[in-house]
């Protein structure tokens, strides 16, 4: 156990040394300058944490010399030997040592095992010594072993760590156009981009930079929920019965003892501070600035709470939850696909950044999805809006599961955008009649039209809200309902 101790110990020691050469490394790198960044760095040392865990874990389950440590702990364990035990002990070890490639005991050795003339002090001298040789010889084996898989795999993780913030740096470069900081890239990402994924990223981030209409429509999207208008819909207001309500200005029992500036209710004490002349300033100042010890009086009346459930949303000034449908149909392949993603790309990372459930549905006449409240991850939504279907165009699958969606718990009042070029069929009946129930709930619908196109062929009743962006000219307009 002290021999299996003591190479835990090494093992220790070894990766220490390897994570100091890490940052060492970094160090000297054109990259060093992100180790300057607190985040940067919290989120190195976790990452090499983790590593160090790791390979530990690695040299446990892979050691090469597990059947030979067993052994020789079989004949440690043994305090007495005979002649036939010996020359077993020394057939092992000549076993042991053609394994790491070293020639077989030495003459010494070799002639001791084969005689029978020993002494039993001297077969016992022997035996020992024969242990501690194997001994050594495991222990600088398993030590080779473990340095040269530690080097390895600290070659392989340096390079992931470089590939991480040479990604970070090219992030970093459109954080304006994007609207985030580089923690949210240290936040959200798991370091798993793939060359194409960040060639994805560059083209998406590059319209943004360069086309500032298209940045302001993104803008209007995103906060489309808390300043814009929506359509007012007939719905019934919901009245509560006549209920008991506390009423301030109803003075008809004391509560307590509060701070104010009235006269009327201040506490006997105080008012007695005007009957010292020394004093009197004393109650001015608290009169002016309104710390009078006052009779707390409150009341009750009946009255209805009226419940308006299109306002329920912009009462508590949030931004709610938003399921955006992408159309990556056929139609839309070329600038209008790469155009719609980039919007897509600077509304997740503002969910994210805000903390803001979003749902991805990419459609064409099939669906895939992606949940950002349950993934989180920066590196998802780039390889999900990396896909693409480049088939025919229907609308109705998607809007049907976006539907379903902002009826679970979590996207409950979540607003729909829709992004496509609109060349596409008509909704079916039984769709807009829960189209308009949700509407009436306070679920908002958006649509953003890539193209020269209009949407009058759809509903006119469906969206609230009607951008068009003119892929020739950069131009954003805004149909009007």
């Amino acid at each position: 156990m002290s021999q299996l101790k003591a190479s835990k110990q090494r093992t220790q020691q070894a990766i220490e040394q390897l994570s100091s050469q890490l940052y060492d490394e970094l160090g000297q790198s054109t990259l060093k300058h992100w180790l300057a960044d607190d985040k940067v760095a919290r989120k190195l040392d976790q990452k090499i944490q983790e590593w160090a865990f790791q390979a530990k874990s690695n040299l446990d389950q892979q050691h090469p010399y597990l059947t030979e440590q067993q052994q020789l702990e079989g004949w440690l364990a043994q305090d007495c030997f005979d002649y036939g035990q010996l020359k077993q002990l020394s057939t092992d070890y000549t076993a042991f040592m053609q394994t790491l490639g070293v020639p077989e005991l030495t003459e010494f050795w070799q002639n001791a095992a084969n005689s029978s003339s020993f002494s039993p002090q001297s077969i016992q001298l022997q035996s020992v010594l024969l242990k501690e040789k194997w001994q050594r010889k495991l222990t600088e084996a398993i030590a080779h072993w473990e340095f040269e898989q530690l080097r390895l795999q600290r070659d392989a993780f340096l390079d992931e760590i470089k590939d991480f913030l040479a990604t970070l740096s090219k992030m970093a470069k459109h954080h304006d156009s994007l609207g985030f900081e580089t923690g949210i890239f240290i936040d959200y990402s798991k370091g798993r981009l793939t060359e194409q994924d960040m060639q994805h990223f560059e083209q998406w981030a590059n319209f943004l930079e360069q086309d500032q209409e298209l940045k302001r429509l993104c803008r209007m999207i995103g906060s489309a929920q808390p300043n814009l208008p929506r359509k007012r819909m007939s719905a019934q207001q919901s009245i509560s019965p006549d209920v008991l309500m506390h009423e301030q200005a109803a003075h008809e029992e004391i509560t307590g003892i509060k701070l104010a500036q009235d006269l009327s209710l201040a506490l006997p004490s105080e008012l007695a501070l005007l009957a010292d002349p020394d004093l009197q300033i004393l109650f001015d100042l608290k009169f002016l600035e309104a710390n009078l010890m006052s009779f707390n009086m409150q009341g009750q009346q009946s009255g209805r709470v009226i419940e308006d459930p299109h306002h329920a949303k912009k009462r508590m000034g949030q931004k709610g939850p938003m399921v955006v449908c992408l159309d990556t149909s056929g139609s839309m392949n070329g600038q209008p696909e790469l155009i719609s993603k980039a919007i897509c790309l600077y509304l997740s990372i503002q969910a994210l950044r805000e903390k803001r459930a979003m749902y991805l549905v990419n459609f064409s006449t099939n669906i895939t999805a992606l949940n950002l409240q349950q993934e989180g991850s920066l590196d998802d939504v780039i390889h999900f809006l990396g896909q693409s279907f480049h088939g025919g165009t229907d609308i109705i699958p998607a809007m049907q599961h976006a539907v379903e969606m902002i009826q679970q718990p979590s996207f409950t009042q979540a607003d729909i955008v829709v992004i496509s070029d609109f060349i596409m069929g008509q909704l079916t009946e039984d769709l807009m009649q829960e189209i308009t129930a949700l509407k009436q709930q306070g679920n908002g619908f958006y649509a953003v039209a890539i193209g020269n196109f209009r949407l009058d062929h759809l509903d006119e009743s469906l969206f609230d809200h009607q951008w068009v962006y003119q892929s020739a000219t950069g131009e954003v307009h805004k149909i009007q309902p």
